[in-house]
């Protein structure tokens, strides 16, 4: 095994132990003893890696995005799908994201807080801006008439992300169906009809995992 390849796999390890204590026993409450137990790692190898606890949720979270945003680029410079497909594989890849949903279980947001005050500004600064340039794309190719592509894919992030999220949102299930039905009529009402009934489906079977 080449020396990179084993230092990624010793790197994944180590993300892999701190992810499942940070989820089970929250941030604050982890040690980098805890990980080094749970690993199975020597101390060197951790701090050979990273310094910190907080270095390792950086990197964690940065790999995230870097998925996320090459995601995003890739699908929005795809010539064989139209604009309308393009966000539906975007609400497919959050509605079926096995990992996020687990998170949610988890209540992984008030585990660390401040790692969902950055998953917010990725989604505004990121997720908002591809689903806007898709909507443009929808409007030349017409099959939207959105006036408004930037405030509308603004308002949708946030929507799905602090709305919809029974973490922070206190509702019960009959409660995010209602929320789901309001955002598909609030984008048909800016002439962005691009929630199908299949994704719908999903959106609320996804949210109904939550509450079982």
């Amino acid at each position: 095994m080449r020396q990179e390849e084993k230092a990624l796999m010793t790197k994944n390890k180590i993300i892999a132990a701190a992810t499942k204590l940070f989820s089970e026993k929250g941030y604050d409450e982890t040690t980098m003893q805890d990980i080094m137990l749970l690993s199975g790692l020597s101390k060197g190898a951790i701090y050979h890696y990273f310094k910190s606890k907080q270095a390792i949720l950086d990197d964690q979270i940065n790999r995230q995005k870097e998925l996320v945003t090459n995601y995003l680029k890739d699908l929005k410079e795809n010539p064989t799908l139209t604009a309308k497909q393009k966000i539906e594989n975007i609400i497919d890849h959050l509605c079926l994201n096995e990992a996020l949903l687990e998170l949610t279980g988890d209540r992984w947001a008030e585990k660390i807080p401040f790692a969902l005050l950055d998953t917010l500004r990725n989604s505004l600064n990121v997720l908002a801006v591809y689903i806007a340039e898709m909507l443009r794309q929808g409007n030349t190719n017409q099959e939207f008439n959105c006036a408004y592509p930037k405030e509308v894919s603004e308002i949708l992030v946030l929507l799905i992300d602090i709305w919809l999220d029974p973490i922070i949102v206190d509702s019960s299930y009959e409660d995010m169906c209602s929320k789901i039905d309001f955002i598909i009529l609030l984008l048909e009402k800016f002439d962005t009809p691009i929630i199908s009934v299949e994704n719908e489906k999903k959106m609320k079977e996804r949210l109904r995992a939550y509450y079982v």
